[in-house]
């Protein structure tokens, strides 16, 4: 994993959000090849191991998949993501899940983000702007921070609230039919494979101040 996306990374423990303190064996070219990431507040450790960061606790391997898909796919399905979660800010953050991963480094190119892989089938390959990182039931992105997030069936709903605490306000949140919206997320669309929500923005309330006489 590029060392800069480490930055994007926090503990899944319930507390408040820290960054993780790193301590590599092998870094090549600036990428962290094996090493260890420790949360200051409650000792957790994760391995970094072969550039992937697992955060799954043991349950999470990477995705196999039946076929590769052809760059055409790959294209038209990062357009699709791209598209879904309104990713028209350079240098923001997003994260795909399972088989929206494939389209992690087409998806970094044609709209200058940074993507987190999660869960990726094998042929997803780490970069600059793609880190790979294997999960369970908890998203490791600091809340409020990404601008969007697409899952797969292949997540459980607890993932997808996970998922959706990391999204900003305003963002975009794309999961499968099979998993109901998480609460609190206005739904703009969806079919028999997948819903389109975004997550509200937050309103301040305002009172008028008495003037005193």
């Amino acid at each position: 994993m590029f060392i800069e996306m480490i930055d994007l990374l926090r503990c899944i423990n319930d507390h408040e959000d820290s960054w993780l303190v790193a301590s590599f064996r092998t870094i090549t070219n600036r990428f962290a090849i094996e090493g260890t990431l420790g949360c200051p507040i409650c000792s957790a450790e994760y391995e970094i191991k072969g550039g992937v960061a697992d955060f799954s606790k043991g349950i999470a391997e990477t995705r196999e998949t039946g076929g590769e898909p052809s760059p055409r796919e790959r294209e038209e399905l990062a357009t699709r993501a791209g598209a879904f979660l309104n990713a028209v800010e350079p240098g923001a953050t997003v994260i795909l899940g399972g088989s929206w991963a494939d389209a992690a480094h087409e998806l970094s190119v044609m709209t200058d983000s940074r993507v987190l892989a999660l869960n990726s089938s094998k042929r997803v390959e780490e970069s600059e702007r793609v880190g790979i990182v294997h999960v369970g039931s908890a998203i490791p992105v600091a809340a409020g921070t990404a601008l969007g997030a697409a899952l797969d069936a292949s997540f459980s709903a607890d993932a997808m609230v996970s998922a959706a605490r990391a999204v900003r306000p305003g963002g975009r949140i794309v999961g499968p039919a099979t998993i109901t919206p998480p609460s609190g997320v206005a739904v703009l669309a969806r079919d028999e494979t997948y819903w389109v929500a975004e997550k509200p923005v937050e309103t301040i309330s305002l009172s008028r101040a008495k003037i005193m006489r």
